[in-house]
């Protein structure tokens, strides 16, 4: 094959936001990433070299390991985090690649609901570049085929399910002719110029891909721990770019476009994982391929709603990485990929090894505290000049190099989630089946409680262990119980550690119990302003999904009254429609002083509204927010007969008549 390493054409840079301290200050972020290696360093030296006299052989071992393993995944991080460039996009040279590359959207789906698809197939037809949409139907499904053609998308599907996704993809390639691929899960939203903002990587004939970050519309879903920062968002914010730089970016599944040359070259989607995306990535790699990072969300879905699939797409997601060590692809072995390509690659599968270091460093902690043997010995001078400032150094490292992407205890969230999921993915490595794909589910409910604490077995066995353990070790001091003997400032410092870890485990546990998520879909916020209809009342919507939706009353209306609200949405083209949503009253419950939260279920809901309202939600809020799509104008009339602008200044007013009236 023709070497495809070559240089890409210049580009201009975009403005990005860049608006926390640490992006504006990154020399300060590399010096103390500097400064912790350096420490962490001279510690690692001095805890090998003379802390080890005395203590047992497999207990020192095991602490030098975990803190080694601690040391290295920093210097992993600080390498890809080091710098923070402005983002990157070639401009279009006129339309001429337009017409010359033709572009294929394949959406892949299984079992996906109906309700789950329709937005995505809805965002892909509003798509302003030209395209052939095509749905990968692996559930054939009728329901599925008539949704496709209502929105102008052509339906693939086979006799069999083999390979899971990565068949699915195989089978369409040769009945699909398009020269680039957008890649997208079913529950993935494009929005509309996403093929405007990264076509023109491909100017470069030896781009394979170009992927965007996963970002998801539902907030509060199981990974989310703020508004806008989720379990990914480190990935995509900080660690990606870093790997754009050193040619290391790889597939991640969706919201990818990948030129059709570069699959066939390495014989299509590889099939001998469940990771195809991550593993068929190292062989474009190694025969010569580049891979680039567009750091612009222009897709959003819907991440696992509750803990179990999280955990689940987690789980698959390990396994099938940490698979491709057993394949030819191995990033340590494999032919042809670049010194900083294989650090890349280690880097990533080095992170499933996390939950293993996490576990060890608790059972050396739960250990000592019982048996009174220590892993170490240090003065006290010694630990406040090695061990302090490593310590220290390290965890504002980790924060500055995440550049705001990462709260003060993220990692340590993430973390003891995962650990269990984890482990088991580095004990599948034992294992030569490739294990089977199981799509992960984007509805479910959280009703939190004891009863949570059973997805999470193995933290929860540890923090029942290490509380015993605590507990036992300090009534020994008061003499209530005997356990062997430890020095006093052993003491002092086991304990404070054992409380601290003790506190962070329960700090996690104590999320997932009070976490209650009863609503099997994610409501979207929105401001919305709808007439009740027959009367005067103007009410403002609160939150809206295709099952229901919430608004502000002044009086609290009894359940099951049934309404009817008249409102007016902009559709995917800007234009505004009226649309009438018929609810039945569900609930009702204080808001504030003057109102009640009303919640309602749509009875009878037409097609066409729920298309408008899905469209709304997933496509047209959305991109506003991301400024793809421009607020429509307001016109004078809304459906309600008053005018839009006067309707929000007459919300109060009319309810108070309404109260009055009432």
């Amino acid at each position: 094959m023709t070497d495809h390493r070559r240089t890409a054409p210049s580009v201009p840079v975009l403005e990005t936001s860049r608006s926390t301290f640490w992006y504006r200050h990154e020399r300060l972020v590399q010096s103390i990433a500097a400064a912790a290696l350096v420490s962490g360093l001279v510690y690692l030296v001095w805890r090998i070299g003379w802390s080890g006299q005395g203590t047992p052989l497999p207990l020192f071992f095991a602490l030098i390991a975990a803190e080694l393993f601690g040391w290295i995944s920093l210097g992993f991080y600080a390498f890809f985090a080091w710098h923070a460039p402005e983002q990157v996009q070639p401009a279009l040279p006129g339309s001429a690649l337009a017409v010359d590359m033709t572009v294929d959207v394949f959406v892949c789906t299984y079992d996906e609901p109906y309700s789950v698809l329709a937005p995505t197939l809805m965002a892909c037809a509003a798509i302003t570049s030209p395209h052939t949409t095509y749905v990968l139907d692996d559930g054939r499904r009728p329901e599925i085929r008539e949704l496709a053609m209502r929105y102008g998308a052509r339906y693939l599907t086979r006799p069999d399910n083999a390979h899971a996704k990565a068949g699915n993809i195989n089978h369409a390639l040769p009945l699909t002719n398009g020269e680039l691929i957008l890649f997208l899960d079913a529950d993935h939203v494009p929005r509309p110029d996403i093929l405007d903002a990264t076509v023109g990587y491909f100017v470069d004939p030896a781009v394979a891909l170009v992927q965007t970050p996963h970002d998801f519309l539902n907030r509060d879903s199981a990974q989310h721990t703020g508004p806008a920062r989720h379990e990914q968002t480190l990935f995509y914010d900080v660690i990606a770019p870093g790997k754009d730089r050193h040619n290391a970016m790889f597939w991640c599944g969706s919201a990818t476009v990948v030129r059709r040359a570069a699959l066939l070259d390495v014989g299509g989607v590889l099939t001998d994982t469940v990771a195809e995306d991550f593993h068929t990535t190292i062989r474009m790699h190694a025969r010569g391929w580049r891979t680039r990072y567009h750091n612009e969300t222009l897709v959003q879905g819907l991440a696992p709603h509750n803990l179990d699939g999280f955990l689940l797409q987690r789980a698959r997601w390990a396994r099938g990485n940490l698979a491709v060590l057993r394949t030819r692809e191995n990033p340590l072995t494999c032919r042809g990929l670049t010194g900083t390509q294989r650090l890349s690659y280690s880097a990533s599968l080095a992170n499933y090894f996390g939950g293993l270091q996490r576990a060890l460093l608790l059972l050396v902690l739960i250990w000592t505290l019982t048996t009174g043997q220590l892993p170490m010995r240090a003065s006290l001078t010694a630990l406040a000049a090695l061990w302090l400032p490593w310590s220290v150094l390290a965890f504002l490292a980790t924060g500055s190099l995440a550049r705001g992407a990462l709260g003060p205890l993220d990692s340590t969230r993430y973390g003891l989630l995962t650990m269990g999921i984890h482990i088991r993915g580095v004990l599948a490595l034992t294992s030569t089946r490739p294990g089977a794909f199981k799509v992960t589910p984007k509805s479910g409910v959280e009703r939190g409680g004891l009863s949570a604490l059973r997805s999470l077995g193995l933290v929860t066995s540890l923090c029942l262990t290490l509380a015993t353990a605590l507990t036992l070790r300090i009534a020994s001091a008061l003499g209530i119980v005997a356990l062997p003997d430890m020095p006093t400032f052993a003491f002092m410092i086991t304990v404070a550690l054992g409380v601290w870890e003790l506190g962070c485990i329960m700090f996690v546990l104590g999320g997932v119990m009070r976490r209650r998520q009863l609503r099997s879909q994610y409501r979207f916020p929105v401001e919305l302003r709808a007439r009740i209809a027959r009367t005067a009342s103007v009410v403002r919507i609160l939150d809206v999904n295709s099952d229901g939706l919430a608004f502000l009353s002044p009086i609290a209306p009894p359940d099951g009254q049934r309404l009817g609200l008249l409102t007016r949405v902009p559709d995917t083209t800007g234009a505004l429609q009226d649309v009438e949503l018929p609810v039945t009253v569900i609930s009702s419950r204080r808001f504030d002083r003057r109102h009640y939260r009303v919640g309602c279920r749509f009875v009878d809901l037409s097609e066409r509204a729920r298309a408008l309202i899905e469209g709304y939600c997933f496509v047209v809020q959305p991109s506003q927010q991301l400024g793809s799509i421009a607020e429509p104008t307001i016109p004078t009339q809304d459906p309600a007969g008053i005018t839009a602008l006067q309707a929000r200044d007459a919300v109060a007013p009319r309810v108070g008549a309404a109260r009055r009236n009432a």
